[in-house]
Order: structure tokens, then C-alpha cells, then sequence
């Protein structure tokens, strides 16, 4: 597909961090998210988006449409020598920024960029104006705070750690600042643009201003197991549920926790919702810029999750699980590991001039945040190229999903994973699963949440899929493993 300079949309990918599949309210979430409520409206929910369980390869993968290990982030941002674990992006793999901007496009990037290699390395460290993109503002690592953020910079710009911000400043307020002002700067200009908005919310720390979070305590009085099942019953009706699925009984957990920690819980999730009704506020005044600028109708914007949401910095043990379940509804597992909670993302596709007898509809089957830059690449109608850096690089591993945007079914795939040694395999329906221990076999249309063990069951569907695992991690330079593996640190970066 291709189109002419006037009719190329502008694109905008905004992903969340560390955010569950059902915090949004168009997901069944209790969060107030009505701007991106409105673009599910507008457009186009899926129900079976997944990506890597991690931020930094998951990033790795939408930038470039390929599994994250053969593009050199296997794993985070050290540098472990050998050509799945390298830390940052392949320098002979193509970004989205570096295919679209010959073709015309403006390319700017805000927020977490998290693909530059720390550490002891030969390697230099690359930057977003180093792969592709023409403006940047946010943290090239992890902030670690939003009232006095770290690792930021400014295009080219290391900006210091030791600055002082004002009182008043708030990190997603600053990020959705500076996405209007990348708008902003494109009116009058001939090109398109192509904007990857990458927030920071709600990562840990969970933090948000006082007012927001007070805004958002009374909701979550109800607890734990009141909210998991009004989440759940939205889903259904929603139509973002999975077949099969029902909502796994954690009340025992809840039940436990002292007074004490069930006034923390209820805190921390609305702490935890503030921070995503921020963003959902700045999403809405860029879109607020874009409809001013007479922007909005041709342009393209899809909003996901890097991962599932994590227990990590959420107080004690229970509690902070008890936080990360309600999240991730109806689904196990959290961030970092391979099960369907760490990999479960929302995906809505808007495109207001090309989607209008799409909207509201529902799209079910299986798609892998591989197939982001495909996607972004048929609707500028540009290719993916023969030749970049002197070479031919490896195509893309991800599909377009515009025909499944539009209705088509989506084609039946196998997918794969691998996080720390949290691995996985998908095919028709059945999924093998190893966190770590023994391979683990769930059939998911009658077990969406990973509850049922069947791998004693059917042996032989295991062995098939242990073996279609095996050959992609060694194509794929999943294996060998890098001889550091059990030292890394578990916790988030």
C-alpha cells in the first residue's frame, strides 16, 4: 500500500510502562482514562496483544519488528558479550525512526528511551538522535523519580542529575509537554511525522501529587476482591475478557493482610491510578493540539503497554501482589515473567479518516508487539528497506495488522519469549511455559489464566512445543545463555 505526500498519516505510538492489561477503563479498569477511552471508541480494540514481559526488550522490539534477542536485548542494558545479549540495539537493524525519515517523516521521540548500553562495554552507547530520530526529550535509562527525575536529556543534551526542578514539576506533565511541542513544531511543515511517545508512567516509583491521589482514594475502600471482580464483570461486558476466563480467588491473600496493610494497598492503587489518569489528562490535551492543528483526522495512533504490571516497590509481599493481580485481571503472572499477566497488553489502533466503520469493534486473536512496526510502515506506505548501512538486513518478524484492524482474521501464528529464563512457546491455542523451573502446558481456550498443568496430559503436544522453542532460541542467539545469568539482579530497572 502506498500514498501520496498529502494523504501519509501522521503516527504517534504511545506506550505505557509497567501498565496491566486491565487498568484502562475501555479494558475494564476503574482508572478514569477517558481520552484513551475515546480513541477505543473512535477505533479499535484487540484482545490478544502480547509483548516481550519486559520493558527494554520489549521497546527493542517495537522499534525494529524482530524478536529483541536477535536484535542484541535479550535481556537489559549490560553489556553480557555475546550477540543476544548486548545491551542495546544492533546497529545493522533498521529502527522505525531510521526507515520512516527518508521517506519524509519527522521523527521524535519522548520519555523512556532504554536502549542505550550501561556498564563496562566497548560498545558506545546510542542515543535516540543516534538511531533514527530528529528530536528527543525524556530519560535515556529509568528516571527514578518524577518530582526530581535522573538520566534525562534533551536531544543530544545530557541534562544533570543535580538539577533542580520546580515544585510544581511532574515527569508525565513534562513528557506530554514536550510531545505538543513536537506537534506543535510540525504545523506548516509539508512532511507527515512520526512521534513515538514512550511515558513513563506508571513505573515504579509509584508516586503522583497529593491531590491526584486523593482524588483517587475513596474508590479503592472497597478492597481488593470487590474491585478484582467489578473489573472482571466490566471485561465481560466490555468484550475484552477471554472465553473461558474467570477471575483467580485471591480473597485468602487479601483476608490476611493486617488493617495497616490494607490502608497501604489502597494508597498505593490510588497512587498507582492517579499516575495513569495523568497520563490519560496530557493524551487528551495532545489530542486536544492535534484536532486545534487540524492534525487529528490523518493520523495514526495505536496505544499499548511495554508489559504487564509488576508487584515490584509496592510494600510488602502480598500486598504488593494483591496490587499487581488487580492490574493484570484476569490473569497470572506479573511483569518479567513469561505467563499471559507479564505479557497481556492493551493494543487500540485510532485512525479517524480510515477507521470510522471500525469503531468500537473488537478484534480477537493472537499479535505480538513485533507487529507494531509493520503496521506503522502500510500505513505510510513505506518499506521495510533492501539495504541499510551498506548491507541487507534481516526482514522484520512481525505482520501489518491493518487488515486485521479492519476485520480480517488474524493469522495463526507461533509465539515466542524468554526474560531471565522465563520462557514460553504459543501455538494453536496450547502454550508451554517454563519460569524458571519445569516446562508447564496450558491449553488457553479453556484456560486462559494459566491454572491447569497438562503437560502430563499430553506429552507428546509438550515435547513438539519444547523442541519448536529450542529451534527458535538457537536461531534466534536466545541460547547460550550468558555465563552472568545467575547474577543478575531480579529487580526492575
Amino acid at each position: 500500500m502506498s500514498y501520496d505526500v498529502a494523504s501519509r498519516p501522521n503516527i504517534i505510538v504511545i506506550l505505557a510502562d509497567d501498565m496491566g492489561y486491565s487498568d484502562l477503563g475501555c479494558y475494564g479498569g476503574e482508572i478514569q482514562t477517558p481520552n484513551i477511552d475515546a480513541l477505543a471508541r473512535e477505533g479499535v480494540r484487540f484482545t490478544g496483544f502480547k509483548n516481550t514481559a519486559r520493558c527494554t526488550p520489549s521497546r527493542a522490539s517495537l522499534l525494529t519488528g524482530r524478536y529483541s534477542h536477535s536484535v542484541g536485548v535479550g535481556a537489559m542494558q549490560q553489556d553480557q558479550h555475546l550477540p543476544g545479549y548486548r545491551g542495546q540495539l544492533s546497529a545493522d537493524a533498521p529502527t522505525i525512526a531510521e526507515i520512516l525519515k527518508p521517506h519524509g517523516y519527522a521523527t521524535g521521540v519522548v520519555g523512556k528511551w532504554h536502549q542505550a548500553v550501561t556498564g563496562k562495554s566497548k560498545q558506545k552507547p546510542l542515543f535516540p538522535l543516534d538511531r533514527g530520530f530528529d528530536f528527543f526529550y525524556g530519560t535515556w535509562w529509568g528516571a527514578k523519580d518524577y518530582f526530581s527525575p535522573k538520566f534525562m536529556m534533551k536531544n543530544s543534551e545530557h541534562i544533570p542529575d543535580s538539577t533542580t526542578y520546580p515544585a510544581d514539576f511532574y515527569l508525565t506533565h513534562a513528557l506530554s509537554d514536550s510531545a505538543i511541542e513536537f506537534v506543535d513544531a510540525q504545523v506548516g511543515q509539508q512532511n507527515p511525522f512520526f512521534l513515538y511517545l514512550a511515558h513513563y508512567a506508571p513505573h515504579a516509583p509509584i508516586q503522583a501529587p497529593a491531590d491526584r491521589i486523593q482524588k483517587c482514594i475513596d474508590r479503592y475502600k472497597a478492597g481488593f476482591v470487590k474491585l478484582q471482580q467489578e473489573r472482571f464483570e466490566r471485561q465481560q461486558e466490555l468484550g475484552v475478557a477471554p472465553d473461558n476466563a474467570a477471575t483467580i480467588d485471591q480473597s485468602s491473600k487479601w483476608n490476611t493482610l493486617s488493617e495497616a496493610d490494607k490502608n497501604e494497598w489502597v494508597t498505593t492503587m490510588a497512587t498507582y491510578g492517579a499516575m495513569i489518569e495523568i497520563m490519560d489528562e496530557g493524551i487528551g490535551q495532545l489530542i486536544d493540539v492535534l484536532k486545534k492543528n487540524g492534525q487529528y483526522d490523518n493520523t495514526l495512533i495505536l496505544v499499548l503497554s511495554d508489559n504487564g504490571s509488576t508487584p515490584n516497590h509496592k510494600g510488602t509481599r502480598n500486598l504488593a501482589n494483591l496490587c499487581a493481580t488487580l492490574s493484570n485481571t484476569p490473569f497470572s503472572g506479573v511483569k518479567a515473567h513469561a505467563l499471559e499477566g507479564g505479557i497481556s497488553s492493551p493494543l487500540i489502533v485510532s485512525w479517524p479518516d480510515k477507521l470510522k466503520e471500525y469503531a468500537g469493534q473488537i478484534r480477537n486473536g493472537r499479535c505480538h508487539i513485533i507487529d507494531i512496526l509493520p503496521t506503522c510502515l502500510d500505513a505510510a506506505g513505506a518499506k521495510f528497506p533492501d539495504a541499510f548501512k551498506g548491507i541487507k538486513p534481516v526482514q522484520a518478524d512481525g505482520i501489518n495488522l491493518m487488515a486485521a484492524v479492519k476485520g480480517a482474521e488474524l493469522e495463526s501464528r507461533p509465539f515466542f519469549w524468554e526474560h531471565l529464563q522465563s520462557r514460553a512457546v504459543y501455538r494453536d491455542a496450547w502454550k508451554l511455559v517454563a519460569d524458571k523451573t519445569l516446562w508447564k502446558l496450558y491449553d488457553l481456550s479453556k484456560d486462559p489464566a494459566e491454572q491447569c498443568d497438562l503437560s502430563s496430559k499430553h506429552p507428546e503436544r509438550a515435547s513438539a512445543l519444547k523442541a519448536l522453542w529450542t529451534e527458535w532460541a538457537e536461531e534466534y542467539d536466545v541460547i547460550p545463555w550468558p555465563s552472568a545469568r545467575k547474577k543478575l539482579p531480579a529487580k526492575s530497572q
